[in-house]
């Protein structure tokens, strides 16, 4: 778009007949103006020769005439270039298959109403939310099948300060968060790991353990659109029954000559009273044959997140009947109950380099580079209290069975944990593509890729955990009305307590420091490294085989390598070498310090005035260091067997038709095709057999292995996916859209693995397997969509959308009871404490997952945006999903159900006129069901709802400078999690508020 300003003069022009990109820019040269437009988009379009003196709308129509193109100048001042309508010519030019979307110039503050017949257009550079959000909107028109974007407001200044949280504002968009960021991104109601995500049209790989991926990875202000693709066309990538995501950095020939931009800003934590620095740099240059483009981007986020947790709800555990004070036939127990306070170093520090080359007017080669390094470090020490079932005492459940009180007197423990969190993420990107207009009918593209991510952790830094506790008694309890529950008894001094060795030693009061003992010290972490190589080629014939029609077909082949290495200390119990309280080796009363959280712990979530504030602090490596000295202990992380590592390659090939025809007064596009893959996957793992169970301490079973031995199993299989997409468009402003497809995503890495793990083994009979299934078969889903959109005003309009997915061979987990090796259980027998010849076999639940579920997700959006003439202008949608496999919570059989699953609303409320622009918004999402399981054991794990306010200002000093102030969480939400019922708290998280205030500039 062009915003234009009146003056009666003509110019003079000399442009030879070129490409569509090289014309305008040199358009703008001449005319001394600035543009900025799509690159990619008008690459393929052939410009006119223009040589004489015209006005600039008599200059641009020239230079537009019979390319497809066309501009319009509206009263408003606005100037728009779009595709001519076939209701125009119905046989336009059809050597050009791009579709065209505005081209994106100008200031909107500069908008100036001007005669019918102006004489001069200044183009100014896109700055703003409005002309942010026209773009996306064009891009939304323009598209034949249901697509949404979210575009930069300018070049480093994206809508949200994470990608996620930009977009959960699209439709059927929802997130999941991690310690007060979006990381992961559900599209109607399908989770992360059915979401493809590409990078400028290319595959990420990523650092988590499955395909789901991360978008805290990678600042936002290295990225000038992401676009959302909900349904599918032959010619894309697999992988997404949810969406296809597709991730775009800044080009160097999207602007002319020299361009320098960026910002720097001070973030300021809210919990942590701490402020941090963030700076972002762009360099660019272009001219008519070689353009190139450098960012730069550092932040450092200091944060404090408080949290209560509960790690699991135990099912019918061996709690002694005669303890049971209430009839429910089913008994849910908590594992343990801690506070905690999380100290968090985030630093994330990326760039980009891209090069762009026009060898000749119709070949063109570019060079892109993405890395991304985030960091994070985190330390946090924690109150803690475990729960054995078998010594449970006077246990009162609700009518769910969900204990609501009991206590615990023996083989009871008050632990003080120093535990890091530590997650060294590592994401690249290195693509090279060419672009040859062969002839006015054959456009070639070729393009490979390659990509790379890793979390580095050989240490079990990722979850590392030292305990230093004491014998001690506690009563739990659940008050109604309250969400935290209560835990009593622990703080004061008791003469009568036992120590491990069976002496009545007695305990001072929790906080003082004489009565620490050595405990568990565990190292655990994985060491993730995934790569992914992609080659591909693409051919469009314009009006290929038959008239009025566009064919595009291509090959692509590509393969990943995921490797998994579980790193941990607890082959043959190493970390268990302490374990049990026990009096040597005496630790120093230095060691440990009293730690106040402070009154506003948790403040807002109810039960929190029952909560300690204070408990003892000590820093886990200098107990590490301590107990290594104090005996010949090596507490280093080992490789384990439950390592594995993936390889697929895949082979595609695909063609797809695309037409325009004209029905009644109702212009038709469709686009129909169809897509061949071969998966050939293999995949390899350790196994080692369980020799025997030993004793570990009041609670633990210790493991006796053979040594492991390398295990490789393979699969493949074969797909057809194909689609049909219809775009009807009556009056231009009235569209209406019929989706059809099938798309596959590729079975979770995870489950793949071949090798035995046991998970759990605890005395109490929570003993626990697992074993991955090499021959799972990839979900399929049968896609149907329509939408109706009317777009009744510029930057307004009303849309709303109904679709229904099918996916058949959902993973599901068996769970059967079984022995291994005729181990026998050695807390069973006649002595608890070692083994003996009355020791029963150790029956194991054994979990293995399976093809084998159908489900039917569908769901409702509804979207209105409507730019008033003030400035003022709303955007608000909302998304209904549905599914027939909910989980019911009664229903402890239940294997199976859809997690992520719930409906959402989105309302963002913005002003900008002049210097000034605001932007507030509020998104909500119910509750849902996250997971089936929870961090120990098999139950399911819900998110209650969650509502977040944000907000950003900013204020032009200048046409280049400006200064801006963001909020995020504004209203400090908290994150709650629960078990199968409301009262089986999991997790209470208070990520708290954090504010920037900062300076931008673009030269």
């Amino acid at each position: 778009m062009l915003w234009a300003q009146p003056k009666q003069i003509f110019q003079d022009f000399n442009l030879d007949a070129s490409s569509a990109d090289v014309s305008l820019i040199e358009f703008a040269k001449q005319a001394d103006l600035t543009i900025i437009f799509p690159y990619e988009k008008v690459q393929s379009r052939q410009a006119n020769a223009l040589k004489g003196s015209f006005t600039i709308e008599q200059g641009m129509c020239k230079l537009l005439e019979n390319t497809g193109l066309a501009a319009s100048f509206e009263r408003d001042g606005v100037v728009t270039i779009k595709r001519i309508s076939i209701r125009d010519t119905l046989l336009e030019d059809k050597s050009l298959l791009q579709e065209i979307v505005d081209l994106l110039i100008g200031n909107g503050d500069k908008i100036v109403t001007f005669p019918e017949e102006p004489s001069y257009v200044e183009l100014i550079e896109v700055r703003g939310i409005r002309s942010s959000m026209d773009w996306a909107l064009d891009i939304k028109q323009e598209s034949i099948g249901v697509s949404e974007s979210i575009q930069s407001e300018e070049i480093g200044k994206f809508p949200d300060l994470n990608l996620a949280e930009s977009l959960q504002r699209i439709t059927g968009v929802s997130i999941d968060r991690s310690e007060g960021e979006g990381q992961f991104v559900t599209v109607r109601g399908l989770g992360p790991q059915f979401n493809t995500v590409l990078s400028n049209g290319r595959r990420l790989a990523t650092d988590n353990q499955g395909r789901e991926f991360s978008f805290d990875t990678i600042a936002s202000e290295l990225v000038t659109s992401v676009t959302v693709d909900k349904t599918f066309s032959a010619s894309q990538p697999s992988g997404g029954i949810g969406s296809v995501i597709n991730i775009k950095t800044a080009r160097p020939m999207a602007s002319k000559d020299f361009k320098i931009a960026g910002s720097v800003k001070a973030t300021f934590d809210n919990n942590s009273q701490k402020a941090t620095p963030q700076g972002t740099i762009f360099f660019s240059h272009s001219n008519d044959k070689l353009g190139w483009l450098v960012s730069l981007s550092h932040q450092t986020r200091k944060a404090r997140i408080n949290e209560v947790q509960t790690d699991g709800w135990l099912l019918n555990t061996d709690i002694p009947t005669e303890q049971i004070l209430s009839t429910a036939d089913t008994i849910f127990v908590p594992r343990n109950y801690d506070q905690r306070v999380r100290f968090d170093q985030r630093t994330r520090t990326g760039g980009t380099l891209v090069l762009q080359y026009k060898a000749t007017p119709n070949l063109d080669v570019s060079l892109d580079y993405l890395q991304s390094d985030f960091n994070v470090k985190t330390d946090s020490t924690s109150l803690g209290h475990w729960f054995t079932s078998s010594n449970l005492e006077d246990v009162v459940t609700d009518e769910n069975g969900t204990a609501i009180a009991f206590s615990q007197n023996v083989g009871h423990a008050t632990d003080f944990h120093a535990r890091t969190f530590d997650r060294p993420s590592s994401i690249s990107a290195l693509g090279f593509n060419s672009h040859w207009q062969a002839s006015p009918k054959v456009l070639l593209e070729f393009d490979v890729s390659s990509s790379k991510a890793s979390t580095k952790d050989r240490i079990g830094a990722g979850n590392a955990l030292t305990l230093i506790g004491y014998l001690n008694r506690s009563s739990f309890s659940i008050s109604e009305g309250n969400i935290l529950p209560h835990i009593t008894g622990f703080e004061s001094s008791d003469p009568t307590i036992v120590d491990a060795l069976g002496d009545v030693t007695g305990i001072s009061d929790y906080l003082d420091p004489i009565n620490g003992r050595a405990h568990v010290m565990m190292r655990r972490g994985w060491n993730i490294e995934d790569k992914f190589d992609q080659l591909k080629t693409d051919i469009t014939l314009f009006d290929g085989l038959v008239s009025n029609i566009d064919i595009k077909f291509g090959l692509m082949y590509s393969t990943q390598s995921k490797r998994n290495e579980r790193w941990d200390n607890e082959k043959n119990a190493v970390h268990c070498s302490f374990c049990g309280y026990f009096p040597e080796p005496d630790l120093p009363d230095g060691f440990q310090t009293v730690f106040d959280a402070g009154s506003d712990f948790l403040s807002s979530v109810s039960g929190s005035e029952n909560l300690p504030t204070r408990w003892l602090r000590h820093d886990g490596e200098t107990l590490f260091n301590f107990l290594e000295s104090a005996s010949d202990i090596n507490f280093d992380a080992v490789i384990r067997n439950n390592s594995f590592t993936v390889t697929e390659n895949i082979s595609s090939a695909y063609i797809q038709g695309q037409q325009r025809s004209q029905w009644l007064n109702i212009e038709l596009s469709s686009q129909y095709g169809v897509r061949y893959e071969n998966t050939d996957t293999v995949v390899t793992g350790f196994e080692s057999d369980l020799l025997a169970l030993t004793i570990l301490d009041q609670t633990e079973i210790g493991q006796l292995n053979s040594p492991g031995r390398v295990i490789s199993k393979s699969a493949s299989y074969d797909n057809w996916l194909p689609s049909v997409s219809i775009k009807a468009d009556w009056q231009d402003n009235i569209i209406a859209r019929l989706g059809v497809s099938r798309s596959l995503t590729r079975p979770t890495m995870g489950q793949l693995s071949p090798s035995l793990v046991l998970t759990t083994t605890r005395q109490g009979g929570d003993l626990r397997a697992s074993s991955g299934n090499p021959d799972l078969k990839p979900f399929e889903s049968t896609n149907f969509d329509v939408t109706l959109e009317w777009y009744y005003q510029p930057l307004s309009y009303l849309s709303a959308s109904y679709f229904k997915k099918k996916v058949s061979n959902f993973i599901v987990s068996t769970v059967i009871q079984t022995t291994i090796n005729d181990v026998t259980d050695p807390s069973t027998g006649a002595d608890s404490r070692a083994p003996d010849s009355e020791d029963t076999l150790a029956e194991f639940d054994l979990t293995t997952p399976i093809n084998g579920q159908t489900a039917t997700v569908s769901g409702f959006e509804f979207a209105i945006q409507h730019d008033f003439d003030s400035g003022l202008g709303v955007v608000a949608n909302m998304t209904l999903v549905d599914s027939n496999a909910k989980l019911d919570p009664t229903d402890i059989s239940q294997k199976f159900a859809l997690t992520g699953l719930s409906d959402s609303q989105n309302l963002i409320v913005y002003y900008e006129k002049g210097p000034g622009k605001i932007r507030l918004a509020w998104n909500h999402r119910d509750g849902f069901l996250q997971s089936l399981v929870q961090i120990q054991g098999p139950e399911p794990t819900y998110v209650r709802s969650y509502q977040q306010f944000d907000v950003s200002a900013s204020y032009a000093i200048n046409d280049n400078v400006s200064v801006f102030i963001e909020g995020v969480n504004i209203t400090e939400e908290n994150v709650l999690k629960h078990g199968r019922y409301p009262n089986q708290l999991l997790l209470a998280q208070q990520p708290g508020a954090r504010y920037s205030l900062g300076l931008r500039g673009s030269f």
